[in-house]
C-alpha cells in the first residue's frame, strides 16, 4: 500500500507551536518514508515523524529533516499490528516569510504481501547449497 499526504507549514507554525498533522494507516509495517520539500524553503521547514509519543524519524531525539527542493527518502520498518497505526507529522517554520507544502509518501507492506527480503534469502541459502552439493559431487 502506498500512502501520500499534502501537509502545508504556514510560516505562524513556529517550533513552540508547530503544525501537528494527523497520519491514519492501515495494517502493516511501514517500510519507507519520502518527504519531498519544494524548492525556495531555505532550509526553514522542518519536520518529525512521531508516534506512541516517540519520534520515528529522524531516530536521533533531537534531529530533524529539513532541505531545500530535495527528498528525504528514509528506510523504515514499524509494525503496525504491534502498535499504533496513528502517527504524526509534526512540521514548523524558523524564520520562513511563506507557507510550504510538503509531500509525503509512505509505503506500508501488508500482511498478504510476500515478503521479498525472505524470498531472496531463501534463493541465496538454496544457490549456496546447489553450489556446495555440486563441489562435493565433483
Amino acid at each position: 500500500m502506498h500512502y501520500s499526504y499534502a501537509v502545508t507549514v504556514d510560516p505562524t507554525d513556529l517550533v513552540s507551536d508547530p503544525l501537528v498533522y494527523d497520519i491514519r494507516l492501515g495494517a502493516g509495517i511501514i517500510t519507507r518514508l519520502q518527504i519531498f520539500f519544494p524548492e525556495g524553503t531555505g532550509l526553514c521547514t522542518r519536520c518529525v515523524l512521531v508516534s506512541e509519543g516517540k519520534q520515528l524519524a529522524p531516530t536521533n531525539p533531537d534531529g530533524y529533516y529539513s532541505l531545500d527542493g530535495g527528498v528525504i527518502d528514509a528506510s523504515l520498518w514499524h509494525n503496525m499490528d504491534e502498535s499504533s497505526n496513528l502517527f504524526y507529522l509534526v512540521a514548523w517554520n524558523v524564520e520562513g516569510v511563506y507557507p510550504h507544502t510538503l509531500t509525503v509518501l509512505i509505503d506500508v507492506k501488508g500482511v498478504d504481501e510476500p515478503d521479498l527480503f525472505s524470498i531472496i534469502d531463501r534463493l541465496r541459502d538454496t544457490t549456496d547449497r546447489l553450489i556446495d552439493l555440486m563441489r562435493s559431487v565433483f
